[in-house]
């Protein structure tokens, strides 16, 4: 059966950031295929309205004090074909919700992971699975990356309630090889990959051959690897812009300026879809200078649309992307040297920025669609609902329980 409405679920209704721009445009892309798409969130920040696409706010969706029931809100009086949560997993909430409806939780990070990060250090990366022996390796291994070790005790049962919540899901989606790994380390099934696609639409450029612009897009935060990028600046002859914003926005200042680059390096803060769109068509090369293993790096595949070549680190989900010397370079994470000469190689060579970015934007256009992600979507939702019939089946009902979901609401 091919699923004709879902629910999602999604802390934030907003374009802030990959994940919440990938969500908004995955639910418009279901839309635009004819699927009935609802929506739950906590905070709705988004003032656009998408045609097929209904918008229900729960204030209370994290309260943990509060019963499932209200914190579904007036979701709860809904029958999708399919529920599907993005960054909530909340065992106790989507077990409510699997009583009326299949639950699939998409993965944007490593969520059964008490650092949230995944690695010890740089290009280090982790592939245990969370249980009692990631313990010493917060504590002895710096896997922590935290300076508060107070908080390492609540971050270690959030893991294992994320780690409950995949469990008991009828489905998990993941977007790339790495997170795909973690979760299999971490004993869940069934899953299935789901290719992404750029959320923002490619605009043509003005010609600049001769121009030295490097951009950074995302998050201001230690394992993105922002202060990489403005060490390698000291040593490359550019203009550096960062699009975003984070807790380390203003440590990131400070340290242009004290290494004497703050004239090059401008902090452009979050922009819109169409402003990032304007600033990948005006860059000459996109730079990931991430320390951590990137899940998955939507914005190098929106570069790669655009036909920008992109320099990243070798870690994480890139690889399912990005290779080396065909649309883009590979570098050490954490090694601003290494970044600096590969920034320098690009830049220096126009005419191999073009055939890079050329042939990124054919790995696009062949992987990478809405078309295509839509598609594996609904296979996947159908393989969720499959076999969350197949379980009602096998299990009656407790007694009293109603043998129907209820009558109201959007339908299978």
């Amino acid at each position: 059966m091919t699923p004709t409405s879902v629910l999602l679920v999604t802390p934030r209704w907003t374009r802030d950031g990959g994940v919440g721009a990938h969500v908004v445009a995955s639910a418009a892309a279901l839309a635009r295929h004819g699927v009935e798409v609802h929506v739950l969130a906590a905070r709705l920040e988004l003032a656009e309205q998408i045609a097929g696409v209904t918008l229900h706010r729960s204030p209370e969706l994290f309260n943990a004090h509060a019963s499932p029931a209200a914190r579904m809100g007036d979701a709860r009086s809904l029958a999708p074909s399919v529920i599907h949560s993005h960054q909530f997993e909340d065992p106790e909430v989507l077990s409510s919700m699997q009583a009326f409806s299949p639950v699939v939780i998409s993965v944007h990070g490593y969520s059964a992971c008490a650092s949230g990060v995944h690695y010890f250090r740089p290009g280090h990366e982790c592939a245990r699975a969370h249980g009692l022996g990631c313990i010493p390796n917060l504590l002895l291994r710096g896997c922590a990356h935290t300076r508060n070790p107070a908080s390492l005790p609540a971050s270690y049962a959030r893991a294992g309630r994320s780690l409950q919540a995949l469990r008991r899901a009828d489905l998990v989606i993941s977007y790339s090889s790495v997170v795909d790994g973690h979760l299999s380390a971490g004993g869940i099934a069934p899953r299935a990959r789901v290719p992404l696609f750029p959320t923002v639409a490619p605009r043509p450029a003005t010609p600049h051959a001769e121009r030295r612009r490097v951009l950074f897009a995302g998050r201001v935060i230690a394992p993105k690897g922002v202060d990489v990028l403005i060490r390698a600046a000291r040593s490359v002859q550019a203009e550096f812009v960062v699009c975003g914003d984070g807790r380390q926005i203003d440590a990131m200042r400070r340290l242009a300026r004290r290494l004497g680059v703050a004239g090059r390096v401008r902090f452009a803060g979050w922009l819109s879809a169409e402003e990032l769109a304007v600033e990948l068509a005006e860059a000459s090369v996109l730079v990931m200078p991430s320390r951590w293993p990137e899940p998955a790096g939507l914005v190098g595949i929106e570069a790669q649309a655009a036909g920008r070549p992109v320099v990243a680190s070798a870690t994480g989900g890139v690889g399912d992307w990005l290779t080396d010397g065909v649309n883009g370079l590979c570098v050490s994470p954490g090694d601003a040297r290494e970044l600096a000469r590969a920034l320098e190689e690009l830049l220096g060579d126009p005419p191999r920025q073009a055939a890079m970015g050329a042939a990124g934007r054919q790995i696009v256009s062949a992987r990478y669609t809405p078309e295509r992600h839509v598609q594996a979507l609904l296979d996947a939702y159908a393989r969720a609902r499959a076999r969350w019939e197949s379980a009602r089946l096998a299990a009656p009902p407790p007694a009293g329980s109603p043998s129907k979901p209820p009558a109201a609401g959007i339908r299978s």
